[in-house]
């Protein structure tokens, strides 16, 4: 049966939110420090899917959406070259669960892909045609921002999904 909460209720409970960072998520210390900051709880323990996701009391949502976050454009493009099975694997078993994916890559946008501003030999029009035709066959949502933006970035797309879904009950 569905639950269906008040604005109020809804705006309530999301003060509880808890963030969960996977425990194989090493260099997240300018995210951590973040939520720190701004008073949002958060746990480490290992998610089978993505990077991040999100849990309110005893509920978990992280068979329903996850924050995948690359460093840079060099760790996605060597995941879309060496790692791509993985990869695929990890996208096609997300789509295949009906988890939404976020993909965030830091100090990067579609302007730096276009002109290979970016290590790897893997060229431009393979790399947004690979990201561009994941973003359709996976439901996948890219984001690309600074550093010092994530963790806001991180936590208010999980912030409202999570309020969409418990409008939608």
């Amino acid at each position: 049966m569905l639950t269906h909460y008040t604005d109020a209720e809804i705006k309530k409970k999301l003060k509880e939110l808890v963030v969960i960072c996977d425990t194989r998520e090493n260099v997240n210390g300018h995210l951590t420090s973040w939520l720190d900051k701004h008073s949002i709880q958060h746990k480490s323990r290992v998610l089978e899917t993505g990077d991040y996701s999100v849990m309110l009391g005893d509920t978990t949502f992280e068979d329903e959406v996850v924050v995948e976050r690359k460093a840079n454009l060099d760790e996605i493009a060597g995941n879309l070259t060496a790692g791509r099975e993985r990869l695929e694997r990890e996208m096609i078993r997300a789509k295949a669960g009906g988890i939404k994916v976020f993909l965030i890559v830091e100090n990067a946008s579609w302007t730096d892909i276009f002109l290979h501003n970016y290590r790897s030999e893997l060229k431009p029009q393979s790399f947004a045609a690979t990201l561009l035709s994941w973003q359709a066959r996976f439901n996948l949502t890219i984001i690309f921002c600074k550093p010092s933006e994530t963790a806001q970035i991180l936590y208010s797309t999980l912030y409202y999904w999570v309020r969409d879904r418990l409008k939608r009950g």
